[in-house]
């Protein structure tokens, strides 16, 4: 559906302009019948859905508007819901919560699937405090690489493995496999950050990765995190998970405009155990058992150098992925 949201806008921003106060108007292939898309005198899209319900009132964001539109399109006048993306850094987005209300549409008659599908994209249609800085975004590229290698061995096409955005110890985790991503803007060195005695501690019974990163921000030719996140929609994961999870990540989808300004070039991906025989801090590491009392933090750094023997082939690689994306979750 996406690919017919996009390919639909694409045939009317070719078409003729229409005048002030109409709209260039195309069916929906694949929609259910009376949903169309349009664009006006200003290239802003709209997606109008047929009813004779009414609909009233303000969605709160500046960024969508929610109204009713009559228009001639088959003959005599046909009344529509008329929602309209009010903001050009938001027409990505747009397209997916188009495909969102389609999918609504064959729950729920057109108002209320609108309105509810407007409501739970609320926090993806409003723009974050302030454009996204570059550590962050250079942390989330990290991530979304390696969400986009398990999405991609998943025949189901689950986000749900990309837990650590919503509190968890660690980035990715199904079942009792997890892993642990670090990013790094580092010409050489692999060392990396871990924050407390629990991050690079494995799941009970379960087993560990650490994943490493090695960017470097470029001012043109590298991949960008809104490039990686559609890399991820083009699989056919949810829309509204990914989006979901890259919020609370800290980067709104309302800034992808801004962050794809921000690009990196590949240097350098690692994957190795972490167990026994990998440099950490955890809770065994204390003669007592559990970090002393009165220590309220524990940050440190560790070099993987010394541990580059252990890293996996890329066989190994795949067979780790296969294994966490044939998982259910727990």
């Amino acid at each position: 559906m996406i690919d017919a949201v996009r390919l639909t806008f694409a045939a009317l921003r070719e078409s003729r302009r229409p005048q002030a106060g109409d709209l260039a108007v195309r069916v929906l292939p694949g929609a259910p019948p009376g949903v169309y898309l349009g664009l006006d005198l200003e290239a802003r899209p709209h997606l109008l859905v047929e009813t004779a319900d009414e609909t009233t009132g303000s969605t709160g964001m500046a960024a969508v508007s929610v109204g009713q539109r009559t228009l001639v399109i088959t003959g005599g006048p046909q009344r529509f819901v008329d929602v309209t993306c009010e903001d050009a850094a938001l027409t990505e987005v747009f397209d997916h919560f188009v495909v969102a209300v389609v999918e609504r549409l064959a729950e729920r008659p057109p108002v209320p699937a609108i309105l509810e599908v407007v409501e739970s994209w609320r926090r993806f249609l409003v723009s974050a405090a302030g454009p996204p800085g570059r550590d962050r975004l250079a942390a989330l590229f990290g991530e979304l690489l390696v969400v986009l290698d398990l999405v991609k061995a998943d025949p189901l096409r689950r986000i749900d493995v990309w837990v650590g955005p919503f509190g968890a110890r660690h980035d990715l985790r199904r079942g009792k496999a997890a892993i642990e991503v670090k990013t790094t803007r580092s010409h050489t060195a692999r060392v990396v950050t871990i924050h407390g005695e629990d991050q690079l501690l494995e799941p009970e019974d379960g087993s560990l990765h650490l994943h490493l990163v090695r960017i470097e921000e470029v001012p043109e030719g590298g991949v960008s995190v809104p490039a990686l996140i559609d890399a991820i929609l083009s699989t056919g994961a949810p829309a509204g998970d990914v989006f979901d999870a890259v919020a609370a990540s800290g980067v709104a989808p309302a800034d992808f405009p801004s962050a794809a300004n921000v690009a990196f070039d590949i240097r350098e991906r690692l994957t190795v155990p972490v167990d026994d025989r990998t440099p950490r801090i955890v809770p065994s590491s204390f003669a007592s058992g559990a970090r002393p009392v009165g220590v309220v933090d524990l940050v440190y750094r560790v070099d993987l150098d010394h541990v580059l023997d252990r890293v996996l082939d890329d066989a190994a690689y795949a067979e780790l992925l296969a294994r966490i994306a044939s998982t259910e979750p727990a």
